[in-house]
């Protein structure tokens, strides 16, 4: 079972989690309000600001994520160049989300 980190939980990241949960993965759901579609169905959430590197940080070293699967563009997305460095796959890839 893959632990995946979802950046983003509105209703796309919702079907994500469910498609995902199917598939027998577990699921963090972040996003910076409390109760997104996504936290609802997920096996755990994080409310941050996900402009906040440092609070992104912590979120990544608490999870421990296989993945990082960002669904929104209000991420401080060059902190992901790091988190490929530690061995955590991201989709789409860092440099795709630095574009």
């Amino acid at each position: 079972m893959a632990r995946i980190l979802l950046l983003g939980s509105g209703e796309l990241g919702k079907e994500f989690v469910i498609a995902a949960q199917r598939l027998g993965q577990y699921v963090i759901a972040v996003d910076n309000y409390p109760n997104a579609p996504a936290m609802q169905v997920a096996q755990e959430s994080e409310v941050i600001n996900m402009l906040n590197g440092d609070a992104l940080d912590k979120v990544v070293e608490k999870h421990k994520p296989d993945f990082i699967v960002p669904e929104i563009e209000a991420i401080r997305t060059e902190r992901f160049y790091d988190y490929e460095a530690q061995g955590i796959k991201v989709i789409p890839s860092a440099k795709a989300a630095n574009f």
